[in-house]
């Protein structure tokens, strides 16, 4: 047998991106508590050692994925032609990093770091609501209402993802017990399109406080 058969297949190489991607995903699929090394490197296919090399041990990968959420959103942007637009496509850009870190966003408060997290979106909101005309306490307003709307939104929407089945539904009650206006109560009888209620409030708050009516 010849010493290149012989040899053990070599394991396949990973980077350490591809290490802090698939673990982003395991703890969005299964939290904190769901990531092991193990797991890991049987999502990536190679050896453990292999993610101890790119990353250290687990609490050096956690300490990792929270820097990177700190920083993630510094990539928002505001799109868009007028201030209205411009501050909704931040709001919505926010909502949707929200959305699809909830594991991580909760260590990085455990960690204390969501000030420093929430800084890069508030001097983006900062600048657009300037550009709008705002200036000081009026413009921090502005600022502090759009972000509260938005992470409160999100709350709620976790909340309910969260719930056990409600029986009776809002629906169920709504339709039992109809109001005088009957395109009100069907309304209410109808699940919530959670975008659509985003779009409609978001956009209801900004052009209050930026004086677009």
């Amino acid at each position: 047998m010849s010493q290149e058969a012989a040899r053990p297949p070599r394991a396949p190489a990973v980077s350490r991106r591809a290490v802090l991607d698939a673990a982003t995903r395991l703890v969005e699929d299964q939290g904190v508590a769901g990531l092991s090394m193990r797991k890991l490197a049987a999502e990536l296919g190679v050896a453990v050692t292999s993610i101890y090399w790119h990353v250290g041990n687990r609490e050096a990968l956690l300490d990792e994925l929270v820097q990177e959420m700190v920083h993630g959103l510094d990539a928002l942007a505001a799109t868009g032609s007028d201030p209205v637009a411009r501050v909704l496509s931040l709001a919505t850009g926010l909502r949707r990093v929200l959305r699809d870190h909830p594991h991580l966003i909760g260590l990085v408060n455990e960690r204390g770091l969501t000030p420093a997290m929430f800084l890069p979106s508030q001097r983006a909101l900062a600048a657009e609501v300037a550009a709008a005309g705002l200036s000081g306490t009026r413009a921090a307003d502005a600022v502090r209402a759009t972000q509260y709307h938005v992470i409160g939104f999100v709350l709620v929407e976790r909340n309910t993802d969260r719930s056990p089945e409600q029986r009776p539904s809002a629906e169920d009650l709504w339709l039992a017990e109809p109001a005088a206006d009957p395109v009100l109560s069907e309304a209410f009888a109808t699940p919530v399109d959670a975008d659509r209620l985003f779009a409609v409030s978001t956009e209801a708050l900004v052009r209050a406080l930026l004086g677009k009516q």
